[in-house]
């Protein structure tokens, strides 16, 4: 058994809260009604919460929104009402804020609201888009195929931002640990190599001299580095952040070596099976684009959206619209130029962004048997100048002391 903390209307439409004890949420629910209550939030109680020290741990994923639109759906092909579908979910759903959301869409659908417009008071669970398509799927009966729809849609994109997430991990763990090492090595190990040799008063290559100058630089002046780097990271993070900085940086992101390509590639793959989706399902071409162009994820894109859209509405095509954005290729304008002549440009979206994640699994590959000879190299080439810096002086010890 557990402990619930409620919140409950009245039937004079009051708030009240209170504790009650029960062995599920859904069980704890019922029991409030029978207390002549209205539940509004029901959570469990602990010694302590470990969702304000962790979370993440407790936060609503992407997943948890598969499986939630997998399930609903399932449950509502086969006959059982929206809010039975609800009190299933609720109790066998294990994530605590997720189950307390489902506990809040349950009330209000319950209480004459619409599926769609219950979810749309939890925006950052449940997208506009994810909101618009529902809301779309319920005034056409097509609720099924909606849900279903948004589940692949949700899973797609997390299969884009996993291999991409993959695709840089890598490098920056490697790039990481190269920090860290010369770090230690700079201010703890070299030092000592430092004192060594002058006790010999030995002729340093210049490779000993560049590795001792950074040395002690270091040592000296580490706290003002330090400083510098916090002051660096924070400037950056907020330059980068605001209005004028993102739209750079992300224009920045997409020009890079090797990773440019697959940020463009995921981001394209993105916009264009949502576009896609959304233009199938009827809506106005300038609703569509007011839904879908934040989804990209990169503020040079959603520039370049905003023109197609301001070219839609003066008239143009589609096709010539994202022509003249210049962030299609001319195969995929071809592709869909075809779709727009035969009404079918729904079909070529999609298909457009199959082409996207084949490229963006194509680049990814080329990366990891790319980038693994780089660093390889990068590390060897500052493992033999460490070793180089260190042990050519030696040589001149072994002959002093000799001579000594």
């Amino acid at each position: 058994m557990a402990i619930y903390n409620y919140r409950a209307k009245d039937r004079r439409g009051e708030f009240v809260t209170g504790k009650i004890e029960s062995s599920t949420a859904v069980l704890a629910e019922k029991q409030i009604e029978d207390l002549k209550l209205i539940p509004i939030s029901i959570e469990e109680t602990s010694s302590f919460y470990l969702k304000d020290f962790f979370p993440a741990f407790y936060s609503v994923t992407k997943k948890d929104v598969v499986v939630f639109s997998r399930q609903l759906a399932v449950l509502y092909q086969s006959g059982v009402s929206i809010s039975k579908s609800l009190e299933l979910l609720i109790e066998f759903t294990r994530n605590r804020k997720f189950r307390e959301v489902l506990l809040k869409i349950k009330f209000d659908v319950e209480n004459g609201m619409t599926l769609s417009k219950s979810l749309a008071k939890h925006p950052k669970i449940f997208s506009e888009i994810y909101v618009n398509m529902v809301e779309i799927g319920e005034s056409s009966g097509l609720l099924y195929d909606t849900l279903v729809k948004l589940a692949l849609l949700t899973e797609k994109e997390i299969t884009v931002k996993a291999k991409v997430k993959r695709a840089v991990f890598y490098p920056k763990i490697v790039v990481s640990l190269i920090v860290i090492a010369l770090v230690i090595f700079l201010g703890f190990i070299m030092p000592s190599f430092t004192s060594f040799y002058n006790k010999f008063n030995v002729k340093l290559p210049i490779e000993t001299k560049v590795l001792v100058s950074l040395s002690n630089f270091f040592v000296n002046e580490w706290l003002s580095l330090f400083l510098g780097a916090v002051i660096f990271i924070a400037g950056a993070a907020i330059y980068l952040n605001s209005s004028y900085g993102k739209p750079l940086w992300d224009k920045c992101k997409l020009k890079m070596p090797i990773f440019g390509t697959i940020f463009y590639k995921s981001a394209m793959s993105r916009f264009v099976r949502i576009f896609g989706i959304l233009y199938k399902s009827g809506l106005p071409v300038n609703k569509v684009f007011e839904l879908v162009k934040n989804e990209t994820g990169n503020k040079f894109i959603l520039k370049k959206i905003d023109d197609i859209q301001s070219d839609v509405s003066k008239g143009k095509s589609i096709t010539e619209s994202f022509k003249n954005s210049e962030i299609f290729s001319g195969i995929i304008i071809q592709m869909l130029g075809i779709g727009e002549e035969t009404g079918q440009v729904d079909e070529m979206l999609a298909r457009v962004a199959d082409y996207f994640d084949e490229e963006l699994d194509h680049r990814i590959s080329m990366l990891h048997a790319s980038i693994e000879p780089i660093l390889l190299t990068i590390i060897f080439g500052t493992v033999l100048f460490i070793i180089l810096a260190i042990y050519l002086p030696a040589f001149d010890v072994v002959n002093f002391a000799k001579k000594g």
